[in-house]
């Protein structure tokens, strides 16, 4: 993520009340050993228990049947979350091979070409799904779908404060840029019939540095890393925001230009996390691009900063997932991280690819446009099929920072 003036190119709560209730009374008890005799009042026990257990089983079901009924409280979308399998929900349903058939796109979203569908809102990516389709795109990607600062005469610029939707305030899904969760699921259903696939961007590193303007369920002091462990810049006292690039433990646990930095080592940090992703999988998303994925530390990089973070948040049933992993940071596994994306993905993963671009750029800048000057991809370590090549980004453009030929 980058902002104007920055250095780098760059569940909702779930009614976990109800689901507890309904996992807990209707789950099956293992079966048990049945002793050979029983008396007559421990068989009436017997038929109490089974009696008030068959009641409870009917009433956790009225409850989530009623949470589904008034909407939002989350009950219907995680279950539908924990049996949606992006992969086999679009390669392996007929109608959808049919249509990505049709269109000539590819089998597997890390060949593919993606639409980055920057500023675009939902119903703007499905009023043109059938055009992005005989373009050829395999996927479109999104913007950030979280909820964010709302900022009404701002953060709709191209040019100009751009980066709210790269500073949520909570895990609601919908924002006044990007639009509502039923917008997001009218798009993804139309792609799907036009055998396209929907990657959404994700902000899982941090939130807004406006702590008023955080969902209060989520406005605690232990959801964030603690910005007195960090140096601070001087115009910003406290702030615990400078940071050492060289230094790995101040790039992940300390607070990006004063945005408030997850605490990652928070097993219920994590756990609401991948509630957020799994709600979006249920809504059809595919994919997520982790925006700043670079800022959050694989499980075991750090001896005194170990979390499951990554391991937790990348179960969420989608296909394709791929980080924001510049290339070339002192101190960065580049490779661990991409390992990382494709492992927890069915169907591939990734890194961004910056230093092709750069290439590109650099070949284009000089006239020399020979195969020979760009026919080595930079991988870092990386298998080619992990690499999300790009050549120029938003920033380059939003930022007014392009220089040179325009690609």
């Amino acid at each position: 993520m980058k902002m104007q003036g920055s250095r780098e190119n760059k569940v909702r709560l779930s009614t976990h009340t109800f689901a507890g209730i309904a996992n807990a009374l209707t789950k099956k008890e293992p079966p048990h050993d049945e002793p050979e005799m029983m008396t007559r009042v421990e068989r009436r026990r017997a038929e109490r228990k089974a009696r008030a257990t068959k009641a409870w089983k009917k009433a956790a079901a009225g409850a989530v049947a009623v949470a589904t009924l008034f909407g939002g409280m989350g009950v219907a979308s995680t279950a539908l979350a924990a049996d949606r399998d992006s992969y086999q929900d679009t390669v392996g349903n007929a109608t959808f091979e049919a249509a990505r058939q049709k269109y000539g796109l590819t089998k597997h979203m890390r060949n593919g070409a993606i639409l980055h569908a920057w500023m675009w809102s939902f119903k703007n990516i499905t009023a043109n799904m059938e055009d992005i389709a005989k373009a050829g795109y395999t996927s479109v990607q999104t913007e950030p779908m979280s909820k964010i600062k709302y900022v009404p005469a701002n953060g709709k610029k191209f040019d100009e404060n751009w980066y709210y939707v790269y500073q949520p305030s909570g895990t609601s899904i919908g924002n006044f840029v990007v639009g509502t969760e039923d917008d997001l699921k009218e798009m993804t259903a139309t792609a799907h019939k036009y055998g396209v696939r929907i990657i959404v961007d994700v902000v899982a590193n941090h939130f807004t540095s406006d702590w008023n303007a955080i969902e209060p369920d989520w406005r605690k002091k232990e959801y964030f890393h603690n910005r007195n462990n960090c140096p601070s810049a001087d115009q910003n006292p406290g702030g615990g925001d400078k940071i050492d690039y060289s230094n790995r433990w101040q790039v992940t646990q300390c607070h990006l230009l004063g945005l408030w930095d997850l605490n990652t080592q928070n097993q219920e940090v994590a756990d609401r996390m991948q509630s957020y992703l799994k709600t979006a999988v249920a809504d059809g998303v595919d994919g997520f691009r982790f925006d700043a994925a670079k800022h959050v530390e694989l499980s075991d990089e750090l001896e005194n900063a170990k979390s499951n973070y990554w391991n937790t948040i990348l179960k969420n049933g989608a296909q394709f997932q791929y980080g924001e992993v510049l290339q070339g940071d002192s101190g960065l596994d580049y490779k661990a991280y991409a390992d990382m994306f494709r492992d927890n993905s069915s169907d591939g993963g990734g890194n961004t690819a910056s230093a092709y671009g750069g290439t590109v750029r650099a070949a284009i800048g000089s006239g020399n446009l020979s195969t020979k000057m760009v026919q080595n991809i930079s991988t870092g370590g990386a298998d080619e099929d992990q690499l999300v090549t790009w050549v120029e980004s938003r920033d380059n453009y939003a930022n007014k920072e392009q220089t040179g030929p325009t690609v």
